[in-house]
């Protein structure tokens, strides 16, 4: 008879790929053998402190699925032991605490019932559960009929389960494949060069084919170098080199030696020969970043190379002609810095043949979707996540109404930032909302310096001058003149609001 029933019990469980088919065929055979309900599969999984139920049939269904119960300390480690039997029958179930514990949370009715341990290649899979709605239903007989259909079910447990993570991955992949296809259909990776970044791009492709110097100007964090890099992609140089330099990140003591290269000899430590950037961009492209932060001397070999396309290596009398194109990229005031004497004006002219103004993110609204999905995909991946984390409806409306004043590196900084929070989402972004009024001490007393909370008490006229015209350049990411500056947000004469700030003593 046992061997019979394994037979029959076998044919049954290989039935079908899905595993709640499979159960639900062996169940309909089993249930003329067993004074059965049900049979459930689930899988103990000590890491986690929890038992997942992964499949189920009785009666009126079969289903897969994908239900945790979580364990204490002490339940993980009762069924970790190793002497723990493979069959065991539990006619009331409040007898046994783990039991009692799990297994009604998923089915409430559960009265009594068989638990056998699947064990497959020395590893314990999980358990199959035959149960009974009716205290005191299982005897010994029982068990040693079903003791011999352990392998099979434990053998198609196994597929199934290397089956579900095939599809997992796949799924990964094909998450991975639509990633890649959105970023193929992003012109040269800029987000936005339909949009907010429409005009900029037009830009772009007028002056990219030609030679001429490019200034490309914006607040920081708004994507400098990324338009900077779709100059050098949609030129006739792009196969060739595109050398990034930081103005602000050298020493003034190695500018020189960092830039135009050096001699053997040149000075202790130089052993050999050496390329500044600008060697290397031959034939190519160089991008200063950051060149308001060019100290005057520097600037005055930089206006040569421009002037002449040759440059002097360090310790060198060889002048050394370069075939070069040049972009550069400040966040700063430059026409300003002229007018201080902070930059020199024959330099600025020779950048400024035709600039690229690079809009805030506050003025391109339309981006802010495209921009955040994309910084999921990126944390994402970063991550190596399963699945993306979703980003509801009223989480985007607050992305959008955000000023965003260190603009799209702000972005990324958020996104990664609630990614990391809520690694499997939906995304909470309340951070961003505005913390309480900033409280000022005026006449050794505390004051709400918000208007729409202050009540009675007030500050003195420059002291909310200094707080209000603060907050507008950081909102500007200290820009002061031009489209989207602080004078424009605030409805002032540039220079008018220059004055006040040297009058309250406000840096931009």
């Amino acid at each position: 008879m046992e061997k019979t029933c394994y037979f029959e019990a076998t044919q049954r469980l290989c039935a079908s790929l899905q595993l709640e088919k499979s159960l639900e065929h062996y169940f309909h055979y089993m249930k003329q053998k067993l004074p059965i309900d049900g049979i459930f599969m689930n899988l103990f999984q000590p890491e986690q402190q929890q038992i997942q139920f992964i499949a189920h049939a009785n009666n009126d269904s079969a289903e897969a699925l994908d239900q945790c119960v979580p364990l204490t300390e002490e339940m993980c480690r009762v069924l970790s032991q190793p002497d723990r039997p493979v069959i065991r029958i539990i006619n009331h179930i409040e007898t046994d605490g783990v039991t009692f514990h799990v297994a009604p949370r998923v089915f409430p009715d559960i009265q009594s019932l068989i638990l056998m341990r699947m064990i497959c290649d020395d590893t314990h899979l999980g358990v199959v559960g035959y149960y009974s709605r009716t205290p005191n239903s299982f005897r010994a007989i029982h068990a040693d009929l079903i003791e011999s259909h352990m392998h099979p079910l434990a053998l198609i447990t196994a597929f199934n389960l290397q089956g579900r993570n095939l599809l997992a991955q796949n799924q990964q992949l094909a998450e991975q494949n639509d990633t890649l296809k959105r970023s193929l259909e992003v012109k040269n990776g800029v987000i936005g060069a339909d949009a907010g970044l429409k005009r900029v791009m037009e830009q772009v492709q007028a002056i990219a084919h030609l030679d001429t110097s490019v200034l490309i100007l914006g607040e920081t964090g708004v994507g400098k170098e990324v338009i900077a890099n779709a100059v050098h992609e949609y030129s006739t140089r792009a196969d060739k080199p595109f050398i990034k330099v930081n103005c602000g990140a050298i020493p003034d003591s190695l500018l020189d030696s960092e830039l135009f290269g050096y001699e053997k000899g040149a000075f202790t430590g130089a052993e050999q020969r050496k390329q500044g950037y600008f060697e290397q961009a031959d034939g190519g492209t160089i991008f200063l970043d950051e060149i308001g932060e060019l100290p005057l001397s520097a600037q005055v070999r930089l206006l040569r190379v421009l002037q002449n396309s040759t440059i002097t290596r360090v310790g060198g009398y060889e002048s050394i002609e370069l075939n070069i194109r040049v972009i550069a990229a400040t966040h700063r005031e430059l026409q300003h810095m002229v007018q201080d004497g902070e930059f020199r004006q024959d330099l600025w002219y020779r950048l400024a043949i035709f600039p690229i103004q690079i809009p805030p993110l506050r003025q391109r609204t339309s981006d802010i979707p495209l921009l955040a999905q994309f910084a999921v995909e990126k944390m994402t991946a970063k991550f190596n996540l399963p699945r993306l984390p979703r980003i509801p409806s009223e989480q985007l409306s607050l992305l959008s109404r955000y000023p965003w004043p260190g603009n799209v590196r702000e972005m990324m900084n958020v996104i990664e930032r609630a990614v990391i929070q809520h690694p499997e989402g939906p995304l909470d972004f309340s951070f961003l909302m505005p913390s309480e009024p900033e409280v000022v001490t005026c006449d050794n007393q505390q004051v709400i310096i918000d208007p729409s909370r202050a009540g009675d008490k007030l500050v003195p006229l420059e002291m909310m001058m200094q707080k209000y015209i603060s907050h507008a350049l950081k909102v500007c990411g200290g820009k002061v003149y031009g489209s989207g500056g602080a004078a424009e947000m605030l409805a002032i004469n540039p220079n008018t609001l220059r004055s006040k700030m040297k009058k309250l003593g406000i840096q931009a």
